[in-house]
């Protein structure tokens, strides 16, 4: 499997576990044939639109920090719950845990088959999506907003730009992570 630098191409890259000390490296690497779906999705975007990475291949290291943060957080925001219901949180949003060593799966981080990413229009700003990246609560859900009868002036924004996220890269061949709208990823 050949794993290309993702700064190559025209995308912005934001190493966010770099700077948050869980990988060693600021690269973002992922599969060729990633690189080039990004590509192909970039070029349905709206003319001065790009793609803003966060992360893609990821070490088995980074997997076990993002991990051991986000238990912590889940800790903090639900004070009284047991750690089987933490756990059970955890999981939806890491997959099995601890992380497998040899995943098999190519559409997985550890195999550099996922991206996390967002869209940022002329100005290089994000387009604003409803939550953050990496936010562990039900709004992270890809289709939350679909979901809602009545709608604030700024989540009909966040629906929309979650719409145009999902028609690029549903387009260009990825699949949505359905709890996190950041998260796309190819079996190929």
């Amino acid at each position: 499997m050949k794993f290309v630098d993702l700064a190559k191409y025209k995308f912005i890259i934001e190493p966010r576990y770099y700077f948050y000390s869980w990988s060693n490296s600021p690269r973002i690497l992922g599969r060729e044939s990633v690189a080039k779906a990004l590509v192909r999705a970039y070029s349905f975007l709206p003319k001065g639109y790009n793609f803003k990475i966060w992360d893609c291949k990821r070490s088995l290291k980074t997997n076990l920090e993002m991990v051991k943060s986000f238990q912590r957080r889940l800790r903090l925001m639900y004070p009284k719950a047991s750690l089987k219901k933490i756990k059970k949180i955890l999981v939806t949003f890491c997959g099995h845990i601890p992380c497998p060593v040899r995943e098999k799966r190519l559409d997985t981080h550890r195999r550099g088959g996922a991206v996390d990413l967002i869209i940022v229009d002329k100005g290089g700003n994000e387009l604003y999506m409803g939550t953050d990246h990496d936010d562990l609560t039900p709004k992270a859900a890809t289709d939350f907003f679909e979901k809602k009868k009545r709608l604030t002036a700024t989540e009909k924004i966040a629906r929309k730009n979650r719409r145009l996220l999902k028609r690029v890269m549903s387009k260009a061949g990825f699949k949505n992570y359905p709890i996190e709208w950041w998260h796309w990823s190819m079996d190929k």
